[in-house]
């Protein structure tokens, strides 16, 4: 999958943009961290699993769809 957007200062260059949110009864999604690279949002789920009990979600910020959830079993 290729999350593309561009810069209006530089038009040829392109990023991508993977939001890691937690998702909480009382107050809903908050992003808590950004990232370019999917991979890096996936250690970081990771991690935000091992120290929460909330579930966490990976975000296309483009297309504002879920890539990738997780919850603590």
């Amino acid at each position: 999958m290729t999350n593309k957007l561009y810069s209006q200062e530089h038009p040829n260059v392109t990023f991508s943009r993977y939001e890691l949110r937690t998702i909480s009864p009382h107050f809903g999604h908050t992003t808590v961290a950004i990232f370019s690279e999917l991979e890096d949002a996936r250690q970081a789920l990771q991690l935000k699993l091992r120290s929460q009990d909330l579930p966490v979600i990976i975000y296309d910020a483009e297309t504002e769809q879920p890539v990738l959830s997780g919850t603590k079993l």
